[in-house]
């Protein structure tokens, strides 16, 4: 039942010393805010342009952008934000943008829904496919945590890349669950700067950026 993996969990994180991740799982809790896991079978989604979603938002998020000390300069764009739980994490730092984008409208619908309910005002959701997302120029952090097949992955880091001769600037890269590591490694003017680990998700994150 999920009642008592809630409870697992939340006794979990009380024993690591967690307690941030706690208060914020009992408000999500209390609010009925929805950060649910929906694969794409459920969602009608195609697997050629989707993963499923899966909340990855939280403290160990938050351990990552503090090591990356976020200013009111930056901005970010959550590709496959579904529900906007990294979202969530993300209205916490100075961003002076924070966007989300989303192919399906109902989710981007939860993540509006979600924000309203936690009383978060700076965050926007933009519904569009990934690979035509081109308002690029003015964000430099990106973040992935596994939201699409391989030849999305591709064309969406080959739209960053391009962005650069548009406007010149330093990009980070957050890439949780990489597993189209590759791509970024192989062919983009990117380099690992930084891995951390998502111990909720025992999943590494790692961190590129054109300015090594």
């Amino acid at each position: 039942m999920q009642i008592i993996t809630d409870i697992r969990n939340a006794l979990s994180f009380i024993c690591r010393g967690e307690f941030k991740e706690v208060i914020f799982r009992l408000r999500v809790y209390f609010s009925s805010v929805d950060f649910s896991y929906a694969s794409i079978q459920t969602l009608g989604l195609s697997a050629e342009k989707s993963h499923d979603y899966r909340h990855s938002g939280g403290v160990h998020l938050e351990r990552v952008l503090n090591n990356l000390k976020i200013t009111n300069e930056d901005a970010i764009v959550d590709f496959g934000a579904g529900k906007g739980g990294a979202l969530v994490t993300f209205s916490k730092f100075p961003f002076s943008r924070v966007t989300g984008v989303e192919l399906l409208p109902e989710l981007a619908a939860i993540a509006e829904q979600n924000f309203k309910l936690l009383g978060i005002p700076n965050v926007s959701m933009v519904i569009a496919d990934a690979t035509e997302f081109l308002d690029l120029e003015s964000y430099n952090y990106f973040y992935f945590y596994s939201p699409f097949p391989r030849n999305v992955m591709s064309a969406v880091i080959t739209n960053i890349t391009n962005s650069l001769s548009t406007n010149p600037r330093i990009v980070r890269l957050i890439y949780c669950n990489p597993e189209f590591a590759d791509i970024i490694e192989n062919n983009s003017p990117f380099c690992k700067t930084g891995m951390f680990h998502h111990h909720q998700l025992n999943l590494p994150i790692y961190i590129y950026s054109n300015q090594p």
